[in-house]
């Protein structure tokens, strides 16, 4: 009897060891609004496309993105590209999320022509947290 109790015991140590490893690479869904509650809005449709809309004053500015979304490794990866106009034209921001929860996430990115430039960590001063709207 103390040996069965021992191996479900095992057993079940096994299985939640498992799955908390399983959920820490979770994927959660991007596609829909997200805020950073200070003026940006990302607006992410299921199909890598997305707009991002910067407030200044009362008025918004809107660029036409594409978007890579990759949340099957250890830290997710979300670069933003194709911006046809302002400071960031030509190039590809390429950034790590990290989830709080399925309705929160934080953002870091660098932005350039390679994905070398990615941020390995999250900086303070640049990372911005989203909130779905």
């Amino acid at each position: 009897m103390n040996q069965l109790f021992t191996h479900l015991a095992l057993l079940s140590g096994f299985a939640t060891l498992f799955l908390s490893c399983k959920a820490e690479y979770a994927c959660h869904e991007l596609a829909g609004r997200w805020t950073n509650r200070e003026g940006q809005i990302l607006s992410f449709e299921p199909d890598g496309k997305a707009l991002w809309l910067i407030k200044f004053g009362s008025q918004f500015d809107t660029f036409a993105i594409n978007y890579r979304y990759d949340c099957k490794q250890k830290t997710a990866t979300l670069d933003l590209m194709n911006f046809k106009s302002g400071p960031l034209a030509g190039k590809t921001l390429f950034g790590i999320v990290e989830w709080s929860s399925d309705s929160v996430f934080r953002f870091d990115a660098e932005s350039g022509n390679s994905s070398e430039v990615r941020p390995s960590n999250f900086n303070a001063e640049h990372t911005e947290r989203y909130f779905r709207e």
